[in-house]
C-alpha cells in the first residue's frame, strides 16, 4: 500500500513574507487540508495567513461551518483572509470542502472535479457557506491553490507521469499558472494506493 504524499509550495511577491499558506492535520482516518490567502501582500498579509492557520489546526475537528464561522470570529480585528478547507474522511472515501473568499479546489480521479468557494473575507464576514462534497478514493489527488494562480487550471496538458509525481505537479502549475501580481500558493494531497 503506498503512503499518502503532501506538497505545498508558495510564491510570495515580496520576499520574505508570503500571505498565502497552507497546512494539513490528521486525526485517525480523517484529513484536513487547509488553504489561505491573507488579503493583499507583505507582512500584514502573511500575519492573517499565519493566524488563520493557526486557527485551523487547533479547530481541525470541528464541522466546516462551526470551524468557519468561529474563525470568521477570531480574525475579527485582522485583514483577513480568503480560506479553503477541505475534510478528508477515508473512512466513506469522500472529501467536503468549503471555501470563502478566492480559494479553488481540483479532486482528480477519473474526472476532474471543480469545488467553488463562496464569496466574502474570513475575519471580515460572510453569508453563506457551500459545503460541498466529492468521492476521494486511492490514488485520487486534491489540489488546493489560491488566487495568485490563475482560476482554470488546465490539467489535461500534464502527463500521467507528472500527474504521478506531487512535487513536480506542483511547481508544473506554479511555473505555468503564477501571476506575476499577486502572492501564491498550491497544496497537493495525494491519497496512498
Amino acid at each position: 500500500m503506498g503512503v499518502s504524499q503532501l506538497i505545498i509550495l508558495t510564491s510570495p511577491l515580496e520576499e520574505p513574507h508570503c500571505g498565502d499558506q497552507a497546512g494539513c492535520w490528521q486525526s485517525g482516518e480523517r484529513t484536513v487540508l487547509g488553504i489561505v490567502d491573507g488579503l493583499g501582500h507583505g507582512e500584514a498579509a502573511q500575519q492573517s495567513a499565519n493566524m488563520a492557520l493557526d486557527f485551523i489546526g487547533r479547530h481541525h475537528w470541528e464541522t466546516l461551518p462551526q470551524l468557519f464561522a468561529s474563525c470568521d470570529k477570531a480574525l475579527h480585528r485582522s485583514r483577513g483572509v480568503a480560506m479553503g478547507v477541505a475534510v478528508i474522511d477515508e473512512a466513506v472515501k469522500t472529501l467536503t470542502y468549503a471555501g470563502i473568499g478566492n480559494t479553488r479546489a481540483l479532486v482528480m480521479g477519473r474526472k476532474v472535479t471543480r469545488l467553488i468557494s463562496s464569496y466574502g473575507i474570513v475575519g471580515g464576514g460572510y453569508r453563506v457557506l457551500t459545503p460541498q462534497k466529492a468521492p476521494f478514493v486511492k490514488g485520487n489527488l486534491v489540489v488546493l491553490y489560491t488566487d495568485g494562480i490563475e482560476e482554470i487550471i488546465d490539467m489535461t496538458r500534464y502527463s500521467d507521469f507528472l500527474m504521478a509525481n506531487p512535487l513536480q505537479l506542483a511547481q508544473a502549475i506554479i511555473q505555468d499558472w503564477r501571476r506575476k501580481t499577486d502572492d501564491a500558493a498550491v497544496l497537493i494531497y495525494k491519497r496512498g494506493e
